[in-house]
């Protein structure tokens, strides 16, 4: 309890037993901490048992829905919201008890962090993936999951001040494919979101969108300062943006020859 307010974190996970250990261990100092578990096959939920005794299994049906979920099973005044991939900085930690400690309460409803991610050996401080600020803790009463697949967010109903201390983000431990990967999946989840909310792509957003993606990164952004790391963020980026809307476009055509053949 901080300031006569208790402190609630969650995490959701599935097969994440090499980073969750170290997720949970930045957020032990709360006073509840909820794991949504997706039936993972490895060791995630023993090494959660380490830090939590509360553990729900849940089938995943997307990551909106899965983490309003976790967020639904909280019961802290305060929410605070890391993924398995995320740790803590003490520096914010600590920026989080002041905030909470001040005479006469909270002056605001959320905080938002800056987001520092490990790629390629390098932490990323350009480029558009820094400070990348999110909203990870908040007055319960006064928020709620939304967002767009596979990007769910915090948004908060009042004030939101921005901190100095890092979220840090450890993701794509497989290096480059592992993003690749990655990336196609999000960008094949982002298109059919796109795609269900009327949204249709042709030649030009396919052609320019990736390379204004790829412009306000690698240069715009300065990811130019971070080497290579940096420009293979910038690339991604452009890769990310090509295959979503090559696939939006995929997914219109699909759509309209279903529609004549019927």
């Amino acid at each position: 309890m901080i300031g006569g307010q208790t402190i609630s974190g969650f995490v959701i996970a599935y097969n994440e037993d090499a980073r969750i250990g170290d997720c949970l261990e930045s957020m032990k100092w709360a006073d509840e901490l909820v794991v949504v578990d997706s039936y993972s096959t490895d060791a995630t939920v023993e090494i959660s048992r380490r830090y939590t005794d509360k553990i729900v299994q849940r089938q995943f049906d997307g990551h909106v829905a899965q983490t309003a979920f976790a967020f639904s099973q909280v019961t802290g005044d305060w929410v605070l919201w890391l993924d398995a991939d995320e740790r803590l900085t003490p520096q914010a930690a600590d920026e989080v008890r002041r905030e909470l400690e001040r005479p006469g309460g909270p002056a605001y409803d959320g905080f938002a962090f800056p987001r520092k991610t490990m790629y390629l050996g390098k932490w990323t401080t350009h480029g558009g993936w820094y400070p990348q600020h999110k909203v990870r803790l908040a007055r319960r009463a006064a928020a709620r999951v939304v967002g767009g697949e596979p990007h769910p967010e915090l948004t908060v109903d009042g004030r939101v001040k921005r901190l100095a201390g890092d979220i840090l983000h450890l993701s794509f431990p497989g290096g480059v494919m592992d993003y690749a990967r990655r990336s196609l999946s999000y960008a094949d989840i982002a298109a059919r979101t796109r795609f269900a909310q009327g949204r249709r792509a042709g030649w030009t957003s396919i052609l320019l969108k990736p390379v204004g993606a790829f412009l306000k990164s690698y240069v715009l952004k300065r990811g130019f300062l971070d080497g290579v790391p940096g420009l293979a963020v910038g690339m991604g980026t452009a890769f990310h943006r090509f295959t979503r809307e090559l696939r939006l476009w995929e997914l219109g055509r699909e759509g309209s020859d279903g529609c004549a053949g019927g």
